[in-house]
Order: C-alpha cells, then structure tokens, then sequence
C-alpha cells in the first residue's frame, strides 16, 4: 500500500523530470524558476493527478478557520478556496459556515469533477470575484511560480474588510521547495513578501497558531484587505 509520503514523493521526481526547472535562492526563501508557462501547467497538472487521491489539509482545520472568520467577520456569504485538487476544503467550509457560498479552485481539469469546484489558474484574477470575498483561503501558496502575482489576485477578490488566510507548515518551508512545489518561505520571508506585494490594499494582522493540533501542524498568517 503506498502511503501518503510515496505518493507525494512520487509526484516530486516526475515533476522533476518533467519541469528542467531553475532553483533560484533569495533570503528567506525559494523560487523554481520554469523555461515556460506550459511547463509549469502541465507540471501541475499531472502533480495533480498523481496526488488526487491524497488529503493534506484536516477537516479540524478548516472549522477552526471558520470559526475565526465568524468571530471577526460576523456572517460570511463568499469565500473562495485555492488550490483544492478534491475540494474538500470549500466543501468543509460551506458545512461549516451555514449558507456560504464557498468556491474551490484547482489548475487541472479534474477540478470539474468535484462539486463546486472550477478549474482556474490562482495567478489570475477573475472579474467574477472581485471585490467579492469575505475569505480567501489556500494551503497551496507554495505552487506559485510568481507568488506577487498571486497574493494581489487573492487580495483582489476580497471585499473590503475581508481576509486571506495562507496556512504554513514544514512543508512549506525553503527546503521544502522543488519543482512541484516551487515556492517556499520561512514565516518572516512570506509576510514580508505579502506586505510587499500588497501593503497598499491592506495589512497582515497577525498569526494563528495552530502549531500544537496533532493532525495538522500549521501556522496561519491573517491578511486584511483595508475598509
């Protein structure tokens, strides 16, 4: 029986093979750089597919999420989730917070097969959304190539007041990162980097910490998009 790690590291060696991706040091971080965009698509996809059976994020979680959003937001109506693969999250979410509408997205074409679930690229802001959100949500930073342009996407969904939640675990860390996973930070370098990226639109208001919980170790830094 293959375990969650195999599979995981599995995915890692094809990407590997596929991606011919540039490792590219910075402080506080790591970036694989891509010869092309279709590179890192296929890349993701087929990552995707060979995790699709695979759950990272705890369903324990995502209710302590919502139970935070619904103490500093009051009642929440919009959210979206990023980076699903099987929308468990978005799905989590909305038994959560009663009457929501939750959005999951993931960038291969197996997200149409699970329920309220789109395929979309997070790098993109889609006009549907924005201005929308009470929430944005996504364990998958980490899969950005170009991370800057993935925050002001998610900033740009929320509503004012709204906030963007990004988990961070070990798996998240600098070196962590390779050519399915090309982005990852230590806690200082990723709230630096959203400040950076989109400190004219809002703030980081602090860390949840959720190091402690046996099922998913992670820390949670809070974005909030100004009034």
């Amino acid at each position: 029986m293959t375990t969650k790690k195999g599979i995981f590291q599995a995915a890692i060696a094809q990407a590997e093979a596929t991606a011919n991706a540039e490792r590219q040091e910075a402080e506080g971080y790591v970036l694989y750089k891509y010869n092309d965009y279709e590179t890192y698509r296929r890349v993701q996809q087929d990552g995707n597919k060979a995790k699709l059976g695979a759950q990272y994020v705890q369903k324990g979680h995502v209710f302590f999420l919502a139970g935070y959003l619904e103490r500093e937001l009051g009642a929440v109506r919009f959210g979206l989730c990023h980076g699903v693969r099987r929308g468990k999250e978005q799905g989590w979410f909305r038994r959560r917070l009663k009457g929501a509408e939750v959005i999951g997205t993931d960038i291969s074409e197996t997200a149409t097969q699970f329920p309220n679930t789109v395929q979309w690229d997070f790098h993109d802001p889609n006009p549907e959304w924005a201005g929308r959100a009470d929430f944005v949500y996504t364990n998958s930073w980490d899969h950005a190539f170009d991370p800057e342009r993935a925050f002001n996407a998610w900033v740009d969904a929320l509503r004012p007041g709204g906030l963007l939640l990004l988990d961070h675990t070990p798996g998240h860390v600098p070196r962590s990162a390779s050519a399915l996973d090309p982005f990852g930070a230590t806690e200082a370098a990723l709230e630096g980097m959203l400040t950076r990226a989109c400190g004219a639109r809002g703030q980081v208001v602090g860390w949840l910490d959720r190091s402690g919980d046996t099922d998913y170790p992670a820390r949670v830094v809070v974005f909030r998009r100004n009034p």
